[in-house]
């Protein structure tokens, strides 16, 4: 019975972990929209882009280390004392506070990846429940930019309760697996980053500014759509399979951004089709590095974000690219390039693993 309950208290750990990670990604919305509602233009944008290279750039140096070090327990500390660091660190600096929250935000990503993935292997649906809460998250606490008092005591209470429930549930012990690595079909590889990074251009590009400029809420019904997408999305691949779930949600999801720009309700539908597949491309990098469950989770929630936002890292001119990405021939090249770039870092990667083993 004592084991029985032990095994029920790790399988809460993605539900546990997916609260940290709405929690996490609150707190960053809120740093962020707080420091913009009192600095210019060029500072919001320097601050942002530094958050979003430590929180999502950072969590692949944070998987390589996990990996090495093989100690979950450790790394959830960290989550769990740099997080409320970040919230106590904004009565002090607000650009130290978001500094701190980016890295909070690579230490809780990656561990709580780590944590799913151990703990539930080759099911998606419990990776859905850790990977959801994060965009809601983020979008309330943007709407939340000049919070008083209340809104840091109440993050703080948040982070100590679920400190608690992590440690209780006993956190599962670091394992990789026992087979040799396997990868991804080539082919498969390719069709899921073309249609990633297609969906990618219509959300960054198209969707996210449309929405904006014509719904006063329109980040919001995003963010709650995206929410519902992983938390269904991972168990009906589950029942559905994971490949034929990932290239029906993907192609509908790029069919609905295409027609249904002017109309609030096929966006959302089409923000929650795509990130459905969240949870599943989560899984089949797991399987693809079953060795490095965290390197993993690092692949799949940050360094795919990093190469999806490369263009308005590259382009100074905002407005240019918007204009060019209407062009189908630019289009094509800039995602060829980035499906280029992701594949020979993979590969590098893979090699350079197996090369270490030898």
């Amino acid at each position: 019975l004592s084991m029985s309950h032990d095994i029920q208290l790790k399988q809460m750990q993605p539900v546990y972990w997916g609260l940290l990670h709405g929690i996490n990604d609150l707190v960053a919305g809120w740093l962020l929209a707080t420091y913009t509602l009192t600095e210019d233009y060029n500072s919001s944008f320097l601050y942002i882009s530094l958050y979003a290279i430590i929180a999502f750039g950072g969590q692949v140096p944070v998987g390589f280390w996990l990996d090495k070090r093989k100690d979950i327990r450790d790394f959830a500390f960290i989550s769990l004392i740099s997080l409320p660091i970040a919230v106590l660190s904004f009565f002090i600096s607000i650009e130290m506070a978001i500094i701190i929250s980016g890295i909070a935000s690579a230490v809780v990503h990656v561990t709580g990846g780590t944590v799913c993935l151990q703990v539930h292997q080759n099911k998606a649906g419990p990776l859905g429940l850790f990977t959801a809460p994060g965009v809601l998250g983020l979008n309330v606490g943007s709407v939340l930019g000049g919070a008083g008092l209340l809104l840091p005591s109440m993050l703080m209470l948040s982070i100590l309760v679920l400190s608690i429930l992590i440690f209780r549930a006993r956190l599962p012990q670091y394992k990789s697996a026992e087979k040799k690595q396997s990868e991804l079909d080539s082919h498969d590889l390719a069709m899921l980053l073309i249609l990633l990074f297609m969906c990618f251009r219509s959300f960054l590009f198209d969707v996210v500014n449309y929405v904006a400029e014509n719904y006063e809420n329109g980040i919001l019904y995003l963010g709650i759509s995206a929410f519902l997408g992983k938390i269904m999305g991972g168990f009906i691949a589950d029942k559905m399979g994971v490949k034929k779930f990932i290239y029906i949600t993907l192609i509908t999801a790029l069919l609905l951004f295409q027609f249904g720009k002017e109309n609030i309700y096929m966006l959302c539908a089409g923000i929650a089709f795509l990130q459905s597949s969240v949870p599943v491309t989560l899984l089949m990098m797991g399987q693809s590095l079953p060795l490095h469950p965290a390197s993993a989770s690092s692949f799949s929630l940050g360094l795919s974000i990093v190469l999806a936002g490369l263009p308005l890292f590259l382009v100074t001119d905002k407005k240019q690219i918007f204009d060019n990405f209407d062009k189908a021939g630019f289009s094509a090249l800039v995602f060829a390039v980035l499906l280029l770039v992701a594949i020979v870092a993979m590969r590098f990667y893979t090699t350079w693993l197996e090369r270490k083993r030898e």
